[in-house]
């Protein structure tokens, strides 16, 4: 009796035992025993809140509580197990490029996976303004990725900055100011789960299908294009024939009436349209005609749009703006049969004369016979005409130079530089217009002078060996002006003569006064006045400026093993401007005081000789005229000897053989 109740009550309790100790099954785990754990996880607000935790997590349900917080499956079989119930939809990923990343393990966690668009537990339907994939949203959820330029750089995708350029175009505008659903976002152009490659020949976005992807919503603009040379084109394999982006941008896409469009009349007369028909290889493959663009601008239609005009003729107010067809074809809009309908449109009471008046086709005798004529008629006449004209006056204002030269030269004058000063003078401009033409030479390759002195024979490195011999004859020529003004007694009174002072700023302004009649008197100058030493110590600057900046860029291999990254662009630009700088200068400042000021027209003549003659010298420097004279004064009285005088002076007493009384 006792063996068979202690058989019972050990029965019993292995079955107690068995029971505690058994793991427990799947079917016997509750979602309730998940939010023991996850209670900030609520699916009542999802579209799956008829599911329990096993539907998506099985294997976690599996093995029960014994899972920690890495133990997460991975994430292709997240998609797996999403694909349970959207095989269709999970079908299509696997072929899309998130899903062939999503399977290499290189790229596994960091490709776009169900729950990277839809969210995790709070997934919600598409039309609910709180979805990631609402249309409104979707923009920002895709640049979640698509924004982050580590992963730009990572995988290579084409840095278009989407997200961005996306928010300015017309469609966002509509989708987010306007709340216009059907307006275009991602996933119309790119697809949902079967994104692709543009590469690809079977992705919506590829160059062959992008015109068809733009057609599920511009149905009737789809059907135009499809009749025009360019879809033609594109469908027998042509990938330089244009499709919407190519015209209309890709992400960025603004409306035509919008400046910054590429679309807008100024931007396709003057980028999208000639971008092709202007490429010499594209014209020379399709036998299009050259000029056709060039002329175009040049006409009264391109020059007026270029100016901003809205209502003058651009390129589609006569091709069309989709439906562009050959000029041959009897439906194409500048098909002369249809020419004056198509001018009608801007000319109220076009005729047919009218009509074939206005041609872009470059003139060539054999397109345009009589223009053709006309324009070299023309050239002749002018280059004849206006040669003559320059001529005719060249040879009045040698007249008069020469005729102010003799009368110079038989005045008695003062000698204000020394022949070595002229000479200096005159290697400095060989040097500086050398440096100048050869320098923006390089700059402006397609400049009609550029060209003439390429036709001369002036290639690339001839160019630049005249360059460096310039630069090297305007280094010497530093250096011997340099000597000079340490070296010489001569050199060291010019240069004290230079120095700036209070005296410069109140000629300055006693000179502005008395040019806006405000003050009878003209200011009397000094050896130099304000112009002329401004302009010495312009030229000692940009010297110092171009010879430092030149040899960096001379030499920018042994300047670069110890110079910071930025110092030859740097250099670079400080050469370019300072360049700039001193040709204007020279132009605008130097050339009017020897030149054009009415005082010195035709010319100057001292820059020949050095001497300016004693009434010049009165008129533009009474005061040093005023200390020579005292000088000579001097000398004659015998208050200072030969060797006191300053250069002006002593060259007039050596020259006049003035006595000199002991």
């Amino acid at each position: 009796m006792l063996i068979r109740i202690y058989k019972t009550f050990f029965s019993i309790f292995t079955v107690i035992i068995f029971i505690c100790l058994y793991p427990v099954s799947a079917d016997q785990w509750d979602d309730i025993s998940c939010e023991d754990c996850h209670d900030d996880i609520i699916l009542d607000i999802s579209v799956h809140e008829d599911l329990d935790c096993e539907s998506c997590h099985e294997n976690i349900v599996e093995i029960g509580m014994e899972h920690a917080e890495d133990d997460i499956i991975e994430l292709s079989g997240v998609c797996k197990s999403c694909g349970l119930c959207h095989d269709i939809v999970y079908d299509e990923y696997l072929e899309s490029v998130h899903g062939m990343s999503i399977i290499k393990p290189e790229s596994e966690k960091e490709a776009a996976h169900c729950f990277s668009c839809h969210g995790g537990h709070n997934i919600l339907p598409g039309d609910d303004l709180g979805s990631d994939v609402h249309p409104q949203n979707l923009a920002q959820t895709c640049g979640n990725c698509h924004a982050k330029p580590e992963l730009v750089d990572k995988y290579n995708i084409p840095d278009l900055h989407p997200v961005e350029l996306f928010s300015k175009s017309y469609h966002a505008r509509q989708l987010l100011e306007s709340a216009d659903l059907m307006a275009a976002t991602c996933n119309d152009c790119h697809g949902i789960h079967n994104i692709k490659k543009s590469t690809d020949p079977t992705s919506t976005i590829s160059h062959a299908n992008i015109a068809k992807t733009c057609g599920t919503c511009h149905e009737e603009i789809f059907e135009e294009y499809s009749n025009s040379v360019h879809w033609i084109a594109l469908t027998r394999g042509e990938r330089e024939s244009p499709t919407c982006v190519d015209c209309h941008g890709e992400h960025e896409i603004l409306l035509p009436t919008d400046p910054e469009s590429p679309v807008s009349k100024r931007s396709a007369a003057e980028r999208t349209c000639a971008r092709c028909h202007t490429n010499e290889s594209l014209i020379k493959k399709y036998g299009l005609t050259a000029g056709k663009v060039s002329s175009y601008q040049d006409s009264y239609h391109g020059l007026a749009v270029l100016k901003g005009d809205l209502d003058a003729a651009t390129c589609y107010d006569c091709h069309n703006a989709h439906e562009i067809l050959h000029s041959a074809d009897e439906m194409s809009s500048v098909h002369p049969s249809n020419l004056k309908q198509t001018c009608a449109k801007c000319h109220a009471g076009a005729t047919d004369k009218f009509a074939i008046s206005y041609t872009h086709q470059s003139v060539m005798i054999a397109e345009r016979p009589v223009e053709y004529y006309v324009k070299i008629i023309y050239i002749v006449l002018i280059t004849v005409t206006i040669g003559g004209m320059l001529v005719h006056n060249g040879i009045i204002v040698i007249h008069h130079m020469t005729g102010k030269f003799k009368h110079e030269k038989s005045s008695d004058y003062i000698q204000r530089y020394s022949h070595s000063e002229v000479w200096q003078h005159l290697v400095l401009i060989i040097s500086f217009f050398t440096l100048v033409i050869t320098g923006f030479a390089l700059k402006f390759t397609d400049a009609f002078w550029v060209v003439g002195l390429s036709k001369l024979g002036m290639t690339e490195p001839l160019r630049g060996l005249i360059h460096r011999i310039a630069a090297v004859v305007f280094i010497a020529l530093s250096i011997w002006h340099l000597v000079e003004m340490i070296v010489t007694h001569r050199g060291r009174d010019f240069f004290r003569a230079l120095l700036p002072g209070k005296a410069d700023l109140t000629g300055f302004v006693q000179n502005i006064k008395y040019h806006l009649h405000i003050r009878n008197d003209k200011p009397r100058f000094d050896r130099f006045d304000y112009t002329e030493k401004v302009e010495y110590w312009a030229l000692i600057w940009g010297t110092i400026i171009m010879l430092v900046s030149g040899f960096i860029l001379w030499f920018p291999t042994f300047f670069g093993q110890f110079s910071p990254p930025w110092l030859i662009k740097v250099a670079e630009a400080f050469h370019y401007y300072e360049a700039w700088l001193a040709t204007l200068s020279i132009f605008v400042w130097h050339f009017f005081f020897v030149l054009f000021h009415p005082s010195d027209y035709p010319m100057s003549m001292t820059w020949l000789h050095g001497r300016m003659s004693i009434e010049e010298y009165e008129h533009k420097h009474p005061e040093d005229l005023k200390n020579i004279m005292g000088e000579i004064e001097d000398y004659k009285k015998g208050n200072k000897n030969i060797d006191d005088l300053c250069f002006q002076t002593k060259e007039y007493v050596k020259r006049h053989k003035i006595s000199h009384d002991k």
